[in-house]
């Protein structure tokens, strides 16, 4: 999968716990010309995927989001 957005754009790419890159659908793939817009569609699903990350142009990892984060925090707090 080509994380690299196009040249002056943000790519949003989203990962479920299942398998997703062989999938019919595939992950959650979009291209923003935005930062902001980028970031706020990764919130937005961040319900529905384990995953997000949002991509540079150069392939960089800018931000990242998803459930996980919520699951790895609960059972912070039951340690």
């Amino acid at each position: 999968m080509q994380v690299q957005a196009p040249k002056g754009q943000y790519r949003v790419i989203g990962l479920d716990h299942v398998n997703t890159l062989d999938s019919p659908t595939g992950p959650l793939s979009k291209d923003f010309e935005s930062f902001d817009e980028a970031r706020d569609l990764a919130d937005r699903m961040s319900e529905e995927y384990l995953w997000l990350y949002v991509y540079d142009d150069a392939g960089e990892v800018l931000y990242e989001a998803g459930s996980y984060r919520e699951q790895a925090q609960q059972v912070e707090m039951l340690l």
